[in-house]
């Protein structure tokens, strides 16, 4: 009975020890705005962060429309802070979090006048957008509507295997269905232009598997800021 006794009290002193360790954590508030370095003003968007070197405190807090954020985090604790947005250079900061804390986080437009679309996948022969590519068109939707002075054309092109004229059609129908897509997400058609090229521009004339893919293509060309 003793021994049984013991064990209970022992173990109870453990949790007790355990819960005393977790509630020693002392929270605190982590805010401010996120701004375009350029000129400060207000960037909405996503947060990412977590707490170093394990990790074992993350999460994604969402900006309001004029980019303001609070987040509650471990005190005394060092987390790494990312963002990353259509239009902007990805922007990782590392911040110790001391006492409640404001901290504004300028990120920085990207000045590249054509980028690819890096995560949209189409179903093979088809101008079918898969939904995994969603996310990538509605940042860049959201970036449009945020800038409305902002003109584009979505360049298509294939792989340069197979008949050319398909290719040509189906470079075609793929920006026309991103185009689309915008559109739905309420960015004006007269800002979106759209231009075909099949298989004529190819970034490799390597034949693998992994050169093809790099040959598919939609890129976004700024042609009036």
């Amino acid at each position: 009975m003793r021994k049984i006794y013991f064990f209970a009290i022992f173990s109870l002193a453990l949790v007790t020890a355990a819960t005393a360790q977790v509630s020693s954590d002392t929270l605190v508030l982590f805010y401010g705005q996120m701004l375009k370095a350029a000129d400060s003003t207000p960037v909405a968007g996503n947060i990412l962060y977590e707490k170093l070197p394990y990790y074992d405190d993350m999460g994604m807090a969402s900006t309001k429309s004029d980019g303001t954020f609070e987040i509650q985090l471990i005190q005394g604790e060092t987390y790494n802070f990312s963002v990353t947005k259509s239009g902007y250079n990805k922007y990782s900061e590392e911040i110790k979090v001391s006492g409640n804390m404001e901290r504004n986080l300028y990120i920085e437009e990207d000045v590249v006048e054509l980028r690819k679309l890096e995560n949209l996948i189409f179903s093979r022969g088809s101008d079918q957008i898969s939904s995994s590519s969603f996310e990538e068109l509605n940042e860049l939707a959201l970036w449009l509507n945020e800038n409305p002075s902002i003109i584009i054309q979505l360049e298509g092109h294939t792989d340069f295997a197979g008949n050319p004229d398909a290719n040509m059609r189906l470079s075609e129908a793929r920006v026309v269905a991103v185009q689309e897509y915008l559109i739905d997400q309420k960015v004006k058609k007269s800002r979106i232009f759209t231009k075909a090229f099949g298989g004529s521009q190819p970034v490799t004339q390597d034949r693998t598997d992994e050169a093809k893919a790099l040959n598919r293509r939609v890129e976004v060309r700024v042609i009036r800021r």
